[in-house]
């Protein structure tokens, strides 16, 4: 019974996950249709493709637990998952708070390519025995670094997005050049008052998970925590810059866009 649990999980995760990438790519297509034809809009439709994709990255992540018996961040693809959930859990809660309706629309791209690298990774995995050996004696500290971190990578990842909105606006502003996706993005105070928000959400989940990383039973190696710690150091000076005006909205929203590549780094050396 428990290795033909296995073998169904093995198989229904896959499924499940290969569902939710088509489904944010068939939200993206349809939010991108209505900008060129001039008619994008918060369509109860699309919200609905969006929220089956991510109910679906959902229980693939509990399958993946049930397989590890463990949070499932064991491999690259299941932290890209783990990525992509995360991205997408902060998007439903706070887009609407900060009427970011567009940011499924300029999210939905780095969700697809996590979650297409990620079923890569999936079809090139071994058996479910072979997966289920690779998982060591739980560790506390371990669980609450990894997925903490995460968490804070997704918003940093959403800061970004938010500051590239926050670009093309602006850009479109400079040059009067107003098409449908400027009458589309939410007002700039918007973008700028989310990009602090987030970046200053993932800095606090980025110090939990970085902290909780010198209790842990292996710590993990100097590479590995010196770049999270520069990273944590970085994010800390942006925002301090900001606050105490010694950078512009411009250069908040760059430096969201371009400090994500130490996230992306961070998970590239795991």
């Amino acid at each position: 019974m428990g290795q033909a649990f296995s073998y169904d999980v093995f198989l229904m995760d896959k499924i499940f996950l290969v569902i939710s990438t088509l489904c944010f790519f068939g939200g993206f297509a349809y939010a991108v249709n209505g900008l060129r034809a001039g008619r994008h809009h918060d369509s109860r439709a699309n919200l609905l493709v969006m929220g089956l994709g991510f109910a679906f990255l959902c229980a693939t992540l509990y399958l993946r637990g049930q397989i590890h018996q463990r949070c499932p961040i064991t491999s690259l693809h299941e932290v890209l998952i783990f990525l992509s959930w995360s991205m997408g859990l902060l998007y439903f809660i706070l887009g609407k708070s900060f009427r970011l309706s567009l940011l499924g629309v300029f999210t939905a791209p780095l969700v697809l390519l996590f979650q297409l690298v990620a079923l890569v990774g999936f079809f090139m995995e071994g058996t479910p025995a072979a997966i289920a050996k690779k998982t060591d004696q739980i560790d506390v500290w371990l669980e609450l670094h990894a997925s903490v971190s995460l968490v804070s990578f997704g918003a940093l990842a959403l800061a970004g997005v938010a500051g590239l909105m926050y670009l093309v606006q602006n850009r479109q502003l400079k040059r009067h050049q107003l098409k449908t996706l400027f009458y589309n993005l939410p007002p700039i105070q918007y973008l700028i008052t989310a990009m602090f928000r987030l970046i200053a959400i993932g800095v606090m989940l980025l110090t939990i998970g970085t902290a909780s990383a010198f209790f842990m039973r292996n710590v993990p190696a100097p590479i590995h925590q010196g770049l999270s710690m520069l990273t944590l150091l970085l994010y800390i000076i942006l925002l301090v810059l900001y606050r105490r005006n010694r950078i512009g909205n411009i250069k908040l929203a760059q430096g969201a866009i371009l400090l994500f590549s130490l996230p992306l780094l961070i998970l590239m050396i795991l």
